[in-house]
């Protein structure tokens, strides 16, 4: 999860969603993991993290950057003008249902139904067409779901 939201915040809905607490503020992206985190690099952190806090627009293009570099395929979800610029660097932009005219026009997919799932349920559905898709393009895959990487 990348969230704009303090850490405090942005841990307990992690929990509350499953998606996991162990995550971490925007400034250990340029200062690199604490040392007792066990993380040898920002790369490393990034890959294993639950989530960032307190991140900026240049946060979320930074770490899709970093992802791609290390050869992952990269979606992301959007719906303000700051998430514009990653939603244009990612590999599958897709702003939500009521995104700002400036996410929807970076956006490779428009979501016309309110909520994620209708992404969940379009990757159940069309999972081997992702597989294959990914596939073709690098064997490390990665999907970004409401800011939440899963292997795909």
């Amino acid at each position: 999860m990348i969230t704009g939201d303090q850490l405090a915040i942005a841990k307990e809905t992690g929990r509350r969603l499953g998606l996991g607490d162990n995550m971490f503020l925007s400034k250990t992206l340029k200062d690199g993991p604490p040392p007792e985190s066990g993380y040898k690099d920002v790369d490393d952190l990034i890959l294993h993290a639950d989530g960032f806090a307190g991140v900026y627009p240049e946060h979320k293009y930074e770490i899709v950057e970093k992802l791609q570099a290390m050869g992952h395929m990269v979606a992301m979800t959007g719906d303000g003008v700051n998430d514009a610029p990653a939603l244009s660097k990612a590999n599958v932009g897709i702003a939500v249902a009521d995104a700002s005219d400036a996410a929807r026009s970076a956006a490779d997919i428009v979501l016309t139904e309110p909520g994620l799932s209708v992404i969940i349920e379009g990757k159940n559905s069309l999972g081997f067409y992702f597989e294959k898709y990914s596939f073709l393009r690098t064997k490390k895959q990665l999907f970004l779901v409401q800011d939440k990487f899963f292997n795909v």
